[in-house]
């Protein structure tokens, strides 16, 4: 997909969570919700490619830095994927995609919390902070998967 069309989807995605938190103070009533994507279709659609990008941003070699954003521009798509997935966090909390109320939830709340830290680090244009704070977000994503993927 091209790099403008991905930053429009993930766009239009934060626009429309924003939208549905925005419709007033007190908590909406998860009946609702309509949720459309499965665990699997929210995971290919806005997790893997968001959370790689995430994850692909700062590479060391031997120790020396040998990529890492440069641009604006490029901290700017780094920080829309961060947003992207720490919204994911969210819809995967969202009945009938919520395995249950204790890890699943752990987890869930985790990549909202560190997908959020990873866009601060990229707003900031902070290069250790994306690699701390990626770390946060590897760890969370890594936690799920090895509880809750099929194992093949």
């Amino acid at each position: 997909m091209h790099t403008t069309t991905t930053v429009r989807v993930l766009a239009a995605t934060l626009l429309l969570t924003t939208l549905g938190a925005c419709r007033g103070s007190e908590a909406a009533d998860p009946a609702t919700y309509t949720p459309i994507a499965t665990v699997d279709q929210v995971m290919d659609a806005i997790v893997v490619p968001s959370s790689d990008a995430v994850f692909d941003a700062v590479v060391y070699e031997n120790g020396a830095l040998v990529q890492a954003p440069k641009t604006d521009d490029d901290w700017f798509r780094l920080q829309m994927h961060a947003l992207a997935v720490a919204e994911a966090g969210n819809l995967l909390m969202m009945p009938p995609r919520a395995k249950d109320t204790g890890e699943w939830d752990m987890f869930a709340h985790a990549m909202v919390t560190s997908g959020a830290a990873v866009a601060k680090a990229a707003e900031s244009k902070d290069v250790e902070g994306l690699l701390e704070t990626g770390g946060e977000l590897y760890r969370a994503c890594a936690g799920c998967h090895e509880k809750y993927l099929p194992k093949e």
